[in-house]
């Protein structure tokens, strides 16, 4: 009895083992994985950019057409500094000769007394006038009648009475009348002062579209789009301009009086190193930061020399202040990449190929390869979800990563399908 019962506790024991065993395995097989897996950073690819930006010493070069005075006298401007105005647009008056104010008031008035006698001499006699009219229309009338029986002894008459009529009208509203003879002569007296007025002043009208500025800095007519090409950095940097301001109370003959900008196209002319040249391109766009706003500008032309070379930009959009700017540092952003953005430590290459570490749904680093579009020190822009790649004579699909997918860092350190916490 004893001997069956130890034989059952055996037999029990080795069940008890078996489930034990099995358990410790399933665990082990759980959690194995966990055992060999690493704690390593991740991040997850969104949308995003890199920029390469360069801090220029920029020079503006501006079409200026430098307006100057045709007399001597003294000036009154009716432009604001900074004023877009177009063509043959009033600048400012110059007088040759102070015109005194009884001069200019006497002409207000008799403007004024030719208007009240233009405007009232035809209600001075209304009804004489009605009276006249009817007579002279009714004249005009017997006349036709008289024509068509040609009773000409009758129409001569008509025609004597008709002018009679006409003769009066002149008396009373005419050139005969008290009004049209003041009228003359008040015409007569406008034009005396007119002229002597005008010949005391000059219009000074803007020669072509464009920005009014006062001020200058004596390289308008060594600073511009003919000769930037020719330009030399040494040359530039020796320039300590001083502004001018041209307003002024007197003036003389060929005096400056004003400058007008063209806003329509203007330059920016600036140098890089050999360096940084491989960013620029004939034709890009790139954009500038300038204090109150960013612009865009193209790449007009580039002139190569030894670790100096000359980047032409031209520009075509309004900037505060840009009339009056000469020199300025700004910085430019020349190249802007676009897509998915992850970090630089990310990056692999396996087997010729360059990719990244995804983590699969159990936390798997799985292996995809990626179109790098753009880098900086720090990040990597990429292409998403699908990208397309030459194999042979054919066109390969190749799927690589999508928004929001989770991405091993310090990919170097991790080993494909090792699982990370």
């Amino acid at each position: 009895m004893i001997k069956k019962l130890r034989n059952r506790r055996k037999k029990n024991n080795r069940i008890r083992y078996f489930f034990f065993a099995i358990i410790i395995f399933y665990l082990l097989i759980k959690f194995l994985p966990m055992l060999v897996s690493s704690s390593n950073e991740t991040s997850i690819a969104k949308y995003g950019n890199v920029q390469i930006v360069d801090r220029l010493d920029c020079y503006i070069i501006r079409n200026e057409n430098l307006v100057k005075s045709n007399m001597e006298g003294e000036i009154k401007y009716f432009v604001q500094d900074g004023q877009r105005v177009e063509k043959g647009y009033k600048v400012a008056e110059i007088y040759r000769n102070s015109v005194d104010d009884i001069t200019r008031k006497k002409l207000e008035v008799i403007k004024e007394r030719i208007e009240n006698i233009k405007q009232n001499e035809n209600n001075l006699f209304q009804s004489d006038i009605q009276k006249i009219d009817g007579e002279i229309n009714k004249i005009i009338s017997e006349i036709k009648q008289y024509k068509q029986i040609g009773n000409l002894s009758k129409i001569e008459q008509l025609k004597k009475e008709l002018n009679s009529k006409l003769e009066k009208k002149r008396i009373i509203v005419g050139d005969k009348s008290f009004a049209g003879k003041n009228l003359k002569a008040l015409k007569v007296e406008q034009e005396v002062l007119e002229e002597k007025i005008n010949n005391s002043i000059s219009l000074v009208k803007s020669p072509e579209a464009g920005i009014i500025s006062y001020n200058i800095d004596g390289y308008e007519t060594i600073l511009t789009p003919r000769n930037m090409a020719t330009i030399k950095l040494e040359n530039l940097k020796n320039i300590h301009t001083e502004i001018t301001d041209l307003r002024v109370n007197k003036v003389i003959f060929n005096q400056p009086l004003f400058k007008i900008v063209d806003n329509n196209v203007w330059y920016i002319i600036s140098w890089v190193d050999d360096a940084a040249l491989e960013n620029y391109k004939t034709g890009k766009i790139v954009t500038f930061k300038f204090p109150y706003r960013e612009v865009k500008g193209k790449i007009y032309k580039i002139i190569k020399n030894k670790n100096d070379n000359m980047i032409i930009f031209q520009l075509d959009q309004y900037v505060e202040n840009f009339f009056s700017l000469r020199n300025i540092n700004l910085d430019v952003v020349v190249v802007n990449y676009e897509g998915l953005k992850i970090h630089k430590d990310s990056v692999i290459e396996k087997e010729g190929i360059k990719g990244v570490y995804v983590l699969d749904i159990n936390r798997y680093a799985i292996f995809k390869p990626i179109k790098i579009i753009g880098y900086d020190d720090d990040y990597v822009i990429i292409q998403s979800n699908v990208f397309y790649k030459k194999d042979g004579e054919n066109i390969k699909r190749v799927k690589t990563v999508k928004l929001y997918d989770e991405i091993v860092r310090n990919a170097s350190k991790v080993k494909e399908g090792q699982m990370i916490y």
